[in-house]
């Protein structure tokens, strides 16, 4: 009795966060400069910050700042190692004020609310079910609402697959650093940081570039495999950090290359 009310509360919360995201559709014309987005985000983190705090869910303690420690400060670093890229590798590029300041607060908004969301309601809402389990089908759960892009125009099968498979395993990884750190803010603004091609993509001209490859099956398949096989592992590293610091293997090998002095 217990998981079926567990799964009808988390099916009624999932359907509220689908109103909120496809109503102002409905009535709100254009987007420009990402005002309606804003609006949309702002009243979903604060609908769903809300339902967590009067409802008191198993995951409360997550909503301060970070703990300080090596398992949260590598954490971290591993957070600045995904996101530098999308910083120096030449795809970004800055936009101007009118665009960039309020798509700063677009992706921040994006963050904050799909974390508290996913990592905070759903996490909360299945952590009785152990924390691992938990992570799993929260992780789940934030991949397959990445239906609801295509969901009406625009649809294409694989490109919904690609990006459920691969926000799923984003989702996993964003689980693990807000555990280990202890701070839900903190895979907030990864999320927001990861998103970052979203505002400050840069505009390339492909009108030269020729017909458009084209992708097999198996192509297809496997393209979002490599984000999952990228950061499940990155994640239960974390997750190992958390359990008591860091595995003898990387030991061995940071004293190995005498990154650290050996214990005497």
């Amino acid at each position: 009795m217990r998981h079926l009310r567990v799964n009808a509360s988390l099916l009624g919360y999932i359907t509220l966060l689908i109103a909120i995201y496809r109503v102002p559709e409905l009535w709100l014309k254009g987007d420009k400069n990402f005002t309606n987005s804003i609006a949309t985000y702002t009243v979903v983190l604060a609908v769903f910050l809300a339902i967590i705090f009067v409802k008191g869910f198993d995951c409360l303690e997550y909503f301060r700042l970070p703990r300080i420690g090596l398992a949260s400060i590598t954490t971290i670093a591993i957070a600045a190692l995904f996101v530098s890229p999308r910083l120096w590798s030449g795809q970004s590029e800055l936009k101007p004020i009118g665009i960039a300041l309020p798509g700063v607060i677009y992706l921040l908004g994006i963050g904050f609310s799909e974390e508290v969301f996913s990592r905070g309601l759903v996490f909360g809402i299945l952590r009785h079910l152990g924390e691992r389990k938990a992570m799993v089908y929260s992780s789940v759960v934030f991949g397959l609402l990445h239906i609801n892009v295509y969901a009406g125009y625009g649809w294409d099968l694989w490109l919904a697959y690609d990006h459920v498979i691969s926000a799923a395993a984003f989702g996993f990884l964003a689980c693990a650093m807000m555990i280990t750190t202890r701070s839900i803010w903190v895979s907030a603004i990864f999320h927001a940081f990861f998103d970052l091609h979203l505002v400050f993509e840069k505009v390339v001209d492909d009108s030269d570039s020729g017909p458009y490859p084209v992708y097999t099956l198996w192509d297809n398949l496997l393209n979002p495999w490599f984000e999952l096989f990228l950061y499940i592992p990155v994640a239960l590293f974390i997750m190992r950090l958390n359990r008591g610091g860091w595995p003898k293997w990387v030991v061995r090998i940071v004293n190995r290359i005498k990154l650290l002095a050996p214990k005497p």
